[in-house]
């Protein structure tokens, strides 16, 4: 039997509150025409008064409208319908402060899936965990990278350890944790002070700089530079570096770490220029050392 569609019932349900309307409408024009010309003028009155508030109308008969549209569907689409609403979001994954409820069978539906109290616990572990190693902050391009590899630890982690069902909940779940992540800092960016970085070399990849109160500022300078990513299609391309990568695979990793440096070498070399730029070799070993950390988190997480 085709899935049920809720906003086709909704439709229903408005449909025939907009049929009961009008059907009021010409019983009482009826009724007003029948009545003797002496009453005539207090009767249309009222009639007038009692139908000018329609929205009345409307939730008088709303309930009766809802009742006679979902009786007339079968049981199959009546249980879809009731599972639609013990649905929880994605959200409920890695949101551990949140109640969510059981449904009638005594489990969790989140993003379409069904969870036992250890499933749900397992799965917000998983992601809570990985989670836990990103930043909730300005962003920068090691950071993007990071996040993509997250989404590829919880994956991998869910393909392995939950039903399909559960993975690609899992697996939603990850992507609106990383989506939350970049509107935070869109966030944080709108309540602060910003300008342009003026500098030729160094602009093209931190396009920004950021104020910095009397308070805490080391220097005479209002704004400071900062890592935060701002080149798009640099973002995009380390991303995309990072879903291609197999990254059980040694060879695989390895091609990954000769693109990864191509790609970062020429914005590290912006952002550390001059006598700093004999640590970037430094700082490229470093970010792919923490991205491998964390499939041996996923690795340990298996176990």
């Amino acid at each position: 039997m085709a899935g049920i569609d809720i906003t086709s019932v909704n439709r229903q349900v408005k449909d025939i509150s907009q049929e009961i309307y009008a059907s009021k409408l010409q019983r009482d024009e009826m009724q007003t025409k029948s009545v003797n010309k002496d009453e005539m003028s207090g009767l249309q009155n009222a009639t007038i008064e009692k139908l000018s508030d329609r929205s009345n109308i409307n939730t008088a008969f709303s309930d009766t409208a809802a009742t006679l549209s979902i009786s007339a569907l079968g049981a199959e689409e009546l249980e879809k319908i009731r599972e639609s609403w013990n649905n929880h979001p994605v959200s409920a994954l890695y949101e551990k402060d949140k109640p969510v409820s059981k449904n009638s069978e005594g489990l969790y539906k989140i993003g379409g899936a069904s969870f036992s109290d250890e499933e749900l616990s397992a799965a917000r572990n998983l992601i809570t965990g990985v989670g836990s190693q990103l930043k909730n902050g300005y962003l920068s391009y090691r950071d993007y990278a990071k996040m993509e590899v997250a989404q590829k630890v919880v994956d991998k982690c869910a393909t392995e350890g939950f039903n399909e069902e559960q993975a690609k909940a899992i697996s939603k779940a990850m992507k609106d944790f990383n989506t939350n992540l970049i509107r935070t800092q869109d966030r944080l960016l709108a309540n602060k002070k910003t300008k342009a970085n003026d500098d030729p070399a160094s602009g093209i990849y931190f396009g920004i700089e950021v104020y910095v109160p009397k308070e805490v500022r080391e220097s005479a300078n209002e704004y400071a530079s900062t890592d935060i990513a701002t080149n798009q299609e640099l973002i995009a391309n380390i991303r995309d570096n990072v879903r291609n990568t197999d990254f059980s695979d040694k060879g695989s990793v390895n091609i990954f770490k000769a693109s990864y440096d191509e790609l970062m070498r020429p914005a590290y070399n912006a952002q550390y220029p001059g006598m700093l730029k004999i640590d970037v070799n430094e700082v490229i070993s470093r970010d792919i050392s923490d991205f491998l950390k964390s499939f041996e988190y996923a690795n340990k997480w298996a176990r």
